[in-house]
């Protein structure tokens, strides 16, 4: 049979040690685990603001310029005539001027178009939301979609075109690249897996930060988790998105866009993981070595015990001519071998008394 597990003074001793050792150590590391998750959170959510800042920032002010280009383009006589052989030479001046725009173009308010600057045929644009935007009286309608031009997607942003009576005599049109506005976010890098995403207003994509993500057709970004997350336009929210954790932030812009900050979690708290799996190496080898402790100390403690046991034992059995080491000791193990010892000697007196007596 298997001998009855006791709890002796080795088992105590570890307990002891650990207790002393670890309890203060945990206590601190899951304070300063709880402080270092605290500021690295802020420091996370601060870097992904100022990134949103810088992003937002970029797209506003790249739009306003389009759109005070178009403006002032559209209030010119030339271009509020609705002629188009005098529209023809603005639309040209204008594109030329920003390389990003690959057709500018009019249209008249039954939707047909007037003039454009490539020469091409006349479309009729009727259909356009951007156009039927502006015909209701909106300052400014704006669209992704694939141009008929290039065949590949661009934002096509639009104004009015009003007489000196304020009437809306047409619609001045720009069509846009998106490989050239997307520069902006493009550029923004958060480490190695941090990006934006600018989305139009029914979260069709105009630019994304991955290139690798970038497609010919259209991408529809209302299923992406971001956008269903409670609370991630107040504030940096973590989610999972195409099954990893990542940390996210969305801002609203002026023109019914949507910007999208993210970055991989892992990435973002990679000193906090490295600091964690620090402090449990740090625990796990404090742990070792106060085992190792205690079985040094434990070994050194019971060993003697164990002996005086064993004399005890052979003093109670009447084997009275024994030797009985660490008598010299000056600690309490020395005091108790030297209590065996007179016991001993009081159990020879008492033995030779009986001899006599006999």
């Amino acid at each position: 049979m298997n001998s009855k597990f006791s709890f002796n003074i080795f088992h105590k001793v570890l307990m002891t040690l650990l207790a002393v050792t670890l309890i203060p150590l945990c206590t601190l590391w899951v304070i300063s685990d709880r402080a270092a998750q605290r500021e690295l959170t802020d420091n996370v959510s601060q870097s992904l603001v100022l990134t949103m800042n810088t992003v937002a920032s970029g797209i506003n002010a790249w739009d306003d310029t389009n759109m005070h280009a178009m403006n002032q383009a559209s209030r010119l006589e030339d271009m509020i005539s609705m002629n188009g052989e005098r529209q023809v030479p603005l639309l040209k001046a204008t594109g030329k001027a920003y390389e990003w725009s690959f057709l500018m173009f009019t249209i008249a308010p039954d939707g047909t178009n007037t003039a454009r600057n490539d020469g091409a045929a006349p479309i009729n644009y009727g259909d356009r939301s951007y156009f039927q935007a502006v015909m209701k009286g909106q300052p400014v309608g704006r669209q992704v979609a694939i141009s008929k031009t290039t065949g590949k997607p661009a934002l096509i942003v639009a104004t009015p075109i009003r007489d000196i009576n304020s009437a809306l005599v047409g619609v001045l049109a720009m069509s846009m690249n998106l490989g050239d506005i997307s520069k902006i976010v493009t550029d923004i890098r958060i480490g190695k897996t941090g990006r934006a995403i600018l989305l139009d207003a029914s979260n069709k994509v105009i630019a994304h930060g991955d290139p690798g993500k970038v497609q010919t057709a259209l991408q529809d970004f209302t299923a992406h988790p971001a956008l269903k997350v409670a609370g991630i336009t107040d504030a940096p929210v973590a989610y999972t998105s195409e099954e990893r954790k990542v940390i996210g932030f969305v801002r609203k812009l002026p023109q019914g866009w949507t910007v999208l900050i993210e970055q991989d979690y892992d990435e973002a708290f990679a000193t906090l993981h490295k600091m964690e799996n620090e402090a449990r190496l740090l625990i796990a080898a404090v742990a070792a070595l106060v085992i190792g402790v205690a079985i040094f100390l434990g070994k050194a403690l019971t060993r003697p015990i164990n002996q005086l046991t064993a004399i005890a034992v052979q003093l109670s059995n009447g084997e009275l001519q024994v030797d009985i080491p660490q008598t010299a000791r000056g600690d309490e193990i020395g005091s108790l071998a030297r209590a065996i010892e007179r016991l001993g000697v009081s159990i020879q007196l008492a033995m030779d008394r009986l001899r006599k007596k006999v």
